[in-house]
């Protein structure tokens, strides 16, 4: 599972990103002195004592404060080149300590990013609580981060701020560093079945699937008496609380190289999938991600504005390329590309995009970010999530395609060349069969009657590959009369759609390609599946399909239905298909045959009642003369 990040803009010059662990990355703690203290206040709080946190988690005690009152509005902070009195200075805060025997854990990441330009000049610097609710309804500090802006941390100032390779750009404001460090994953604590005293789920002890509480607070002056022992007091402050789990984890981003074309696709997902039909769920409310307590705010004043048929939530793609330049002091990155439009439908096709990069034949590498944002126009509440691509071949996308020099290249003159074999066309030797084939894909054929019922055969099997690919259904009809097929005719003002119910009683529904491949005048319809789609109709039970024809006004009927199997299944579902099409037709020639008898036997008994009525008639006539 992916990791998933929500941001939250604290102000006009820091933005908060807490990114859950959700894939269990392990996070080395040996050696970083991982501890638990029972603060005298009755708070317990988490933090390492060794320097070697660094660089790791950086929720080293020295970069932690401890409040000194129960309001939490005093703090105390000490920060010494030499760690050697860390412990000493924070003694008296503390009844007791417990030392972790954890040797690795699952840590959440939280970064707060500075805006462009912004060093903290108007104060001296920040406090943010990370907090979790334990199994006592009590909270328990993951950590204190304290940034102070003061000479003596810049000893931990690299691994704690950081500088932006590509520079994120979130609400029209581009951050250029962040501050980062580490706390244990929430979810993972709430979640830990460990019971061994010492170990770090056990001794913090935190309720399941409990929300992160977090404060933010400026730091306005600080009151040192140049020992390292810093006091402060706070004036204001904002909470911010995220659930560990919401509906809207389902939620990402994907962007990747195209597997079948010189470009990149990128869309939004839902469960993993293309997000395609959920956001029909999403604007019907059957997936509920209600930004207001009354989900119906604002909506008569939205639909008379925009109209009744207007879509509340829509897709925000933003696309930056940045290209990567190689230098002596690291190099540099630069964006050169960036666009953004809002996506309002055909949600279960992927987006494509092909990056022009300027400076492609001294770049060492690229990279696109990918911003994709599922918006709710009505109240502007958005859902962000970020993805990214990256590649060390930024001449395939260069200003100009590589071209074959073909200026050497000597031209020959062939003689005697053969003539292009042309067909052998016999007359007499019966009907002749015709196919073209311009592309691979697979052809399901559906013959009927000229009362429109499918023969046997026509329940055909659809064959499901496990990669992207094209299946087209063929339509005729078959006269029995002149003893041939006829096309069926299915243009018109109408809309097809094939459809895949799950197990799950949710639906895929695909629309047809109308590709130079479909014909729909002569009974051809066409649909693409792609890779995801086609992985998870091969994991259902039910394997039945549906071809579906939507009338304009509205209305609609299932026009023909049938099963699919995997592509490996070939040759055994063709064998018990044609058994059971030559059961099916034995037993209608049977049928058939018993007919034929009754009414040849009904016949014959007429003829012979006729014949008896015809001589009595001629004796009567006989017998008066």
């Amino acid at each position: 599972m992916q990791n998933i990040s929500k941001y939250v803009q604290i102000n006009d010059f820091l933005l908060l990103e807490y990114e859950f662990n959700r894939d269990l990355t392990m996070t080395s703690i040996s050696g970083t002195g991982p501890t638990v203290g029972d603060s005298n206040l009755g708070v317990k709080q988490y933090f390492s004592t060794n320097d070697t946190a660094l660089g790791n988690t950086n929720n080293i005690l020295a970069m932690n404060s401890t409040p000194t009152n129960v309001e939490r509005s005093t703090w105390y902070n000490y920060f010494d080149d030499s760690y050697g009195s860390i412990a000493a200075a924070y003694a008296p805060y503390f009844d007791t300590s417990t030392a972790i025997l954890d040797t690795e854990y699952p840590h959440d990441t939280v970064k707060v990013h500075i805006v462009s330009g912004y060093n903290f000049d108007d104060v001296a610097g920040f406090l943010l609580q990370v907090r979790a609710e334990d199994t006592s309804a009590n909270l328990v500090d993951l950590s204190d981060f304290t940034y102070i802006k003061q000479t003596n941390i810049a000893t931990g100032s690299d691994d704690v701020v950081k500088f932006s390779s590509n520079a994120l750009y979130l609400g029209n404001r581009f951050y250029d560093k962040y501050v980062e460090f580490k706390v244990p994953s929430v979810f993972q604590l709430g979640s830990d079945l460990e019971t061994t005293p010492g170990y770090l789920g056990p001794t913090l002890s935190v309720a399941e699937l409990s929300d992160v509480f977090m404060t933010y607070s400026t730091i306005p002056t600080l009151q040192t008496d140049g020992a390292g022992n810093n006091t402060y007091v706070l004036y204001e402050s904002s909470d911010f609380q995220l659930p560990v789990t919401s509906a809207a984890d389902q939620f990402n981003a994907f962007i990747a190289e195209s597997t079948y074309g010189d470009f990149i696709e990128f869309y939004g997902t839902w469960n993993d999938q293309i997000i395609g039909q959920y956001m029909g769920d999403i604007e019907s409310g059957r997936i509920p991600l209600y930004t207001s307590n009354n989900p119906n705010d604002n909506y008569q004043e939205f639909s008379e504005i925009y109209g009744a048929t207007t879509a509340k939530w829509v897709l925000i793609h933003e696309i930056y390329v940045y290209e990567n330049i190689p230098g002596v002091t690291g190099g540099s990155s630069l964006l050169s590309q960036k666009y953004t439009f809002t996506q309002e439908d055909n949600f279960s096709l992927p987006n494509f995009f092909r990056p022009v990069l300027k400076n492609a034949d001294i770049d060492a590498s690229y990279t696109i970010q990918y911003i994709c944002r599922l918006s709710n126009r009505m109240d502007g509440t958005q859902i962000i999530r970020r993805a990214s691509f990256a590649s060390t071949d930024p001449k395939k996308y260069g200003l100009k395609f590589t071209r074959l020099n073909v200026e050497n290249i000597i031209p020959y003159k062939v003689f005697n060349r053969i003539e292009d074999e042309k067909a052998n066309i016999i007359v007499g030797g019966g009907k002749p069969q015709t196919k073209f084939s311009k592309v691979f894909y697979n052809v399901s054929t559906v013959r009927m009657n000229q009362n429109d019922v499918v023969y046997p055969d026509g329940h055909g099997p659809v064959f499901i590959k496990r990669g992207d690919a094209v299946y087209k259904f063929k339509f005729d009809k078959y006269n029995e009369m002149t003893d041939d097929t006829e096309n069926v005719d299915l243009s018109g003002a109408y809309n097809y759609a094939l459809s895949f119910t799950l197990d799950d009683d949710t639906t895929i529904e695909l629309v047809p390609t109308y590709s130079a491949n479909m014909n729909t005048t002569i009974g051809e319809l066409e649909f693409k599946i792609t890779r995801d789609q086609s992985t998870t109709l091969l994991a259902q039970t039910n394997n039945g399909y549906e071809i579906l024809i939507k009338n304009p006004d509205g209305t609609g009927y299932v026009f023909y239905e049938g099963k699919y199997y995997k592509n490996d299944d070939t040759s055994k579902v063709e064998e018990a298909f044609k058994a059971a099409s030559g059961a099916d037709l034995q037993k209608e020639n049977t049928s058939l045959r018993a007919q034929y008898e009754s009414l040849q036997q009904a016949f014959n008994a007429i003829s012979s009642r006729a014949g008896r009525w015809r001589n009595r008639r001629n004796s009567s006539e006989s017998t008066s003369l």
